[in-house]
């Protein structure tokens, strides 16, 4: 009797552990994906988890995870070593990069690719509805006394506007540069401490509706022949019209440029799985958008605006299925 019962204590034991091992197992063959997004104080962190969880949900075999970071130059590092599977970028870092260039002077990045557009951040160029200034180009007319937030120093903002005032023909020296950030910026303009404000938000962006509550503001629009000449000669900032009625009291629609984050990958990427992460992400997209008010501007149809690098061939082969690209 007692080996009887030896016997079926083993036999119980034995398809115990071999559930423990089923169970276990699938999650130890589990390939894991590393994605860098920012700070965590910003959209992208956020945005890369609801990604890491939609490969986990929808893609069989792989366990991806988000992780703060520096933002696109150390991401862009990390995904040429093979630290992160997929990560966030700025589209003239990656361009950048990709090119040789920056911070990456002299070892372009060749194996860099993309795996698809987020959402559109705006640059604009405002001013108070009763100032003299009405274009762009009437900024150089007045002169060094003139105060022009040009953003944070060493900042997105701060390149970007460099970039658009160089094609307008004006530099530091025409201007009194103010470098600001774009809560600074609203509250110097609201002050009367600046003449000309120039941003790059999301739209809407709650600092400019709030602003738009308090003072009567005008934009000052970025040409549209203007902005396909810079479209052509720098792919990452692309033209972009914000309609009017955005913020209180805008009565016309503003045209300007915007630029994307851009998810990268590595070229060693397999075209399967930047294709299953593309399909998972698209069509599940209701799921990213409960997460931010943002995600809701990530869309199949600006899914490779302001792209600034290749795409990886699992996401042309995506983008081509759904009619985006041809």
């Amino acid at each position: 009797m007692k080996l009887r019962k030896l016997g079926q204590l083993l036999a119980v034991g034995m398809l115990a552990l071999g559930l423990v091992v089923l169970a276990v197992g699938p999650a130890v063959a589990q390939q894991r994906l590393s994605i860098g997004t920012a700070s965590t104080g910003g959209s992208w962190y956020p945005l890369g988890g609801g990604v890491a969880n939609m490969i986990n949900t929808y893609i069989k075999g792989y366990y991806a995870s988000a992780h703060p970071s520096g933002a696109s130059i150390e991401n862009i590092r990390a995904v040429m070593k093979g630290n992160d599977a997929l990560a966030l970028s700025m589209p003239d870092a990656a361009f950048y990069a990709y090119t040789g260039q920056g911070a990456f002077k002299g070892k372009p990045q060749k194996g860099l690719r993309g795996l698809f557009s987020t959402y559109p951040v705006d640059i604009q160029f405002y001013v108070l509805a009763d100032s003299p200034i009405r274009t762009i180009a009437d900024i150089k007319r007045q002169g060094k006394k003139l105060k022009v937030a040009v953003g944070a120093p060493g900042s997105g903002t701060e390149k970007m506007a460099q970039y658009i005032l160089k094609v307008y023909g004006i530099t530091y020296d025409d201007i009194n540069p103010q470098f600001l950030s774009a809560t600074e910026t609203t509250a110097a303009m609201k002050d009367g401490n600046i003449d000309v404000a120039i941003v790059t938000l999301g739209t809407p962006a709650p600092t400019l509706m709030e602003l738009f509550t308090q003072r009567s503001i005008r934009f000052l629009d970025i040409e549209p022949a203007v902005a396909q000449k810079i479209n052509q000669a720098f792919p990452a900032y692309f033209p972009r019209t914000i309609p009017a009625g955005t913020y209180k009291g805008m009565t016309k629609p503003h045209h300007t440029l915007a630029w994307m984050g851009l998810f990268v990958v590595n070229e060693k990427m397999s075209a399967e799985l930047a294709y299953k992460i593309l399909k998972a992400v698209f069509d599940h997209k209701a799921e990213l958008d409960k997460i931010h008010a943002k995600f809701k501007l990530i869309s199949l149809k600006t899914a490779t605006s302001g792209m600034s690098i290749p795409l990886h061939p699992g996401a042309v082969k995506f983008f081509r299925e759904r009619g985006v690209l041809k």
